[in-house]
């Protein structure tokens, strides 16, 4: 039942995105994109809303159109990436963002944020919107899977300080990517078992000495980010030197899906929507 009420989540996220919410002749709302998913007793918590005159409990299907309406209604655009965690009887809905105002024309980043949907008889009976997706794991039980794919990237580093460089094959996904940023002289992207041994294999040719230090790990939603050191002697020049940049390990039921190497702190914050401030 838990892997149907992803399904449904997703038939309705892609409905939205479709654009299958309709309105009437003058404007208000006449169906929510993903409607015929809501039972009759549904009731949505926006308790966390960004804008406070928005913020409530609002319950029974009619109550929750208005204030979709409300606030659809403010914007001309709404786009967003999503990715869908099973917690039972529970869809955690992980939402990066963004929207353009109808009468300003301003673009607005919401940023990532989450839903949670409970189900009842395969309909959403209980929805509520997490202004941090940490919240929101924790409030289904997901933290722990975070503190494990914390610990699955430590043990990787501390497997690539002792000159095992199978890359954390037991945590690889057999579909997963490793993306290298333009910053990086090796850039790309390689895919699958293949495509990231044969990068790494290339990689570590390169090096007379090379060793990794994680200075600090940290889980954000389902990716673990590492600030890393790399302490490298070229093989063919003899320089020696460090380098500092990040990797981003986005995990999936206990695999890892995509790695992902970027130089700047600024821009790997972001990645993980997260501020400076955020990660001090």
């Amino acid at each position: 039942m838990s892997q149907q009420n992803v399904e449904i989540a997703r038939a309705a996220m892609e409905d939205f995105i479709a654009g299958k919410t309709e309105f009437d002749a003058h404007g208000a709302l006449a169906r929510m994109a993903g409607e015929e998913y809501w039972h009759p007793d549904i009731e949505l918590d926006v308790s966390e809303a960004v804008v406070p005159e928005m913020r409530g409990v609002f319950r029974g299907k009619e109550a929750v159109r208005r204030w979709w309406g409300e606030w659809l209604g403010a914007w001309e655009t709404v786009e967003f990436e999503y990715e869908l965690l099973d917690a039972g009887n529970r869809v955690v809905a992980l939402i990066d963002q963004r929207m353009r105002g109808r009468s300003t024309g301003i673009e607005v980043s919401r940023g990532k944020y989450a839903q949670v949907c409970s189900y009842r008889d395969g309909l959403v009976v209980h929805w509520r919107f997490y202004g941090d997706q940490a919240d929101a794991l924790e409030a289904v039980g997901c933290r722990s899977t975070m503190q494990e794919n914390v610990e699955a990237v430590r043990r990787i580093f501390e497997a690539w300080a002792s000159g095992d460089w199978s890359i954390g094959n037991e945590y690889l996904d057999q579909h997963a990517v490793c993306v290298v940023s333009s910053d990086f002289p090796a850039f790309g992207a390689y895919y699958g078992f293949d495509g990231i041994r044969a990068y790494w294999r290339d990689f570590l040719a390169q090096w007379e000495r090379l060793t990794f230090e994680a200075e600090r790990i940290q889980a954000v939603g389902d990716t673990v980010l590492a600030r890393v050191v790399q302490h490298a002697k070229g093989r063919a020049s003899g320089i020696e030197g460090d380098l500092r940049y990040f990797v981003l390990f986005t995990f999936r039921g206990g695999k890892i899906v995509r790695m992902e190497s970027i130089m700047g702190e600024g821009e790997a914050l972001a990645a993980v929507g997260l501020s400076q401030q955020d990660a001090s």
